[in-house]
């Protein structure tokens, strides 16, 4: 592995060991509240497993869906009271998460993060609410962590007992090596992993120590390894790579002779090519200056068809603004057209000239009846002061109406 990639995955893993450490330590805590028995077979799920909150899985919904139905389990326990948080299954995420911090808050959890981050059902959130949640539920369990109880472990039987006094001292010390250097790396991820937590306590077994010791020497000679071949590696390895290095030695002439020859061959290909490229230049070069001309040509009679077809294009553009007012005007004149050979308005003039003479001769016979009234009725009134010549030259005035 190269050494920028091993210097990544040591940061990766040393950045989520501490969120592993306390989804671990959730998972201890949720064993000790008995919750395969309370929540993993009530509700027919899988076990958790140590990573289960620590990265993300494959499926983010059922993911967020065990830890919202953990959440719930839990504040159950803690307020003895189910109805306390509830969920509802029509509830969009965001819904969810903020009625999960509400109800955090009122146990009493500071969040020193945004509510957003539970969405995501995994990282150090998630398990800071988990671990929380769980060390809540201990308390009101009253669950106390005791000091464990060790048993002295029995003598080992000498089983390889030849083999071991076969082992020399340089052996003996490559063991002793390997084994501190395995207990050296083992301390330090201990570190790393639990450098975090919150909770050091020793959590309490509730095993029953005479079934844990027959059920240890019970497996226990099935779990002895012989470790007779612990520190030879190196030495297994060092003979290996002579062995290589001779072989290496062995096969280098005959390798770098043929290597030399394939190097003569390339070279002479790599001549007869550049020869070859000098003959075809020299005997074609007319053709290559008539390409060139006939390029040049090209490249000119493009120009011009650029230009044409910009002078084309703008001329259309002239030609639809033409035939847009030509169709205006015909408008126009069709309208003016019509309005011309329309004889509607003439008939409507003689109509109302014709009822003007009517009117007029009404009002002349009306007239003329006024006056011979009144001048009957001015003779029988014996009226002598009348001019009929008057009468007379009045009634030929109407008689002319």
């Amino acid at each position: 592995m190269p050494e920028e990639a091993r210097q990544v995955a040591s940061s990766e893993t040393t950045s989520l060991s501490p969120t592993f450490a306390m989804n671990e330590n959730v998972l201890d805590k949720l064993k000790c509240l008995n919750y395969e028995r309370d929540f993993v077979q009530a509700q027919n799920r899988r076990p958790f497993t140590r990573e289960q909150f620590a990265i993300q899985a494959d499926n983010n919904a059922i993911q967020f869906k065990d830890f919202e139905s953990l959440v719930v389990f839990l504040i159950a326990k803690i307020k003895r009271d189910a109805d306390y948080f509830k969920v509802d299954k029509l509830d969009d995420p965001n819904t969810s998460v903020n009625k999960m911090m509400i109800a955090l808050r009122g146990l009493d959890f500071n969040a020193e993060f945004p509510a957003a981050k539970l969405k995501a059902a995994y990282g150090e959130a998630v398990c800071a609410v988990l671990d929380f949640l769980t060390d809540r539920c201990l308390e009101s369990e009253r669950f106390v962590f005791k000091m464990p109880k060790h048993n002295e472990p029995a003598e080992p039987e000498d089983v390889d007992g030849d083999d071991d006094a076969m082992i020399d001292d340089d052996e003996i010390e490559d063991e002793v090596e390997a084994i501190e250097e395995d207990a050296a790396m083992f301390t330090e991820a201990d570190e790393n992993a639990f450098v975090h937590s919150e909770n050091q306590q020793i959590i309490e077994s509730r095993v029953d120590p005479i079934e844990w010791k027959t059920e240890l020497e019970r497996v226990g000679p099935r779990l002895r390894l012989n470790n007779n071949n612990v520190g030879k590696e190196w030495r297994s390895h060092i003979n290996q790579t002579m062995k290589h290095s001779e072989l290496i030695q062995k096969a280098l002439p005959t390798t770098e002779s043929i290597l030399k020859q394939i190097n003569n061959q390339l070279g002479g290909a790599v001549e007869k090519m550049k020869s070859k490229e000098k003959y075809l230049n020299t005997s074609f070069s007319q053709l290559c200056n008539e390409y060139q001309v006939v390029k040049a040509s090209l490249s000119e009679i493009e120009d011009k068809h650029s230009t044409g077809t910009e002078s084309v294009s703008v001329l259309t553009n002239e030609l639809a603004a033409i035939e847009d007012q030509l169709s205006d005007i015909k408008g126009t004149m069709d309208s003016r057209g019509s309005s011309m050979t329309d004889t509607s308005p003439l008939v409507k003039i003689k109509a109302a000239l014709q009822e003007i003479k009517i009117e007029i001769q009404n009002f002349e016979l009306r007239i003329g009846v006024v006056g011979q009234t009144l001048l009957t009725t001015q003779t029988a009134n014996g009226g002598g002061d009348i001019d009929v010549e008057g009468g007379d030259d009045l009634d030929d005035e109407f008689a002319d109406a």
